[in-house]
């Protein structure tokens, strides 16, 4: 009987290993899949209004993919030419990193501007024109837009709504 215990017992540390990087890996944040899921619950609790659930979320999906990103960015000469037919949707889609990191400073941007912190939300959007300007976001109504071009808007307005006071 002690014997059979002791070879249980010496498998532990494997098993407790395989099961705590499991775990590591599935709360990461990093790849296209938990990226997806990270700007889906953003979107969601903005909606719901609860916009510091929508910043960590979004700030989440960021520190694991924004490296990546970037590196997208850079490779790029010109964003990929989208149409309210879908044009190029797969090259679009290929870009998951620059799309998920870019909507999520737009969505953190947002919520800094519900939360009436118009210098956070412009350090969001600004970070975002300047550094993932061909990052694309589908609308649910079966479209790509451009969260870098929206954001230049709401720059607009937020500097023109700051000279005003």
């Amino acid at each position: 009987m002690s014997n059979y215990i002791f070879q249980k017992i010496k498998y532990m540390p494997l098993v407790t290993c395989v099961i705590l990087l499991g775990c590591i890996s599935l709360n990461s944040g990093k790849g296209q899949d938990a990226a997806a899921t990270l700007v889906k619950n953003a979107w969601k609790a903005n909606k719901n209004e609860d916009y510091q659930a929508a910043i960590g979320h979004a700030q989440k999906c960021i520190k694991f993919n924004e490296k990546e990103a970037v590196n997208m960015q850079k490779a790029m000469t010109e964003p990929v030419p989208t149409s309210r037919d879908n044009r190029n949707r797969d090259a679009v889609t290929e870009k998951w990193a620059l799309n998920y990191v870019g909507t999520s400073y737009y969505i953190m941007g947002r919520a800094y501007e519900k939360l009436d912190k118009p210098a956070e939300a412009l350090k969001a959007y600004q970070h975002l024109v300047e550094t993932l300007p061909f990052a694309h976001a589908w609308d649910s109504k079966g479209w790509f837009w451009k969260p870098a071009a929206a954001a230049q808007k709401r720059i607009t307005e937020l500097e023109a709504a700051s000279k005003k006071q």
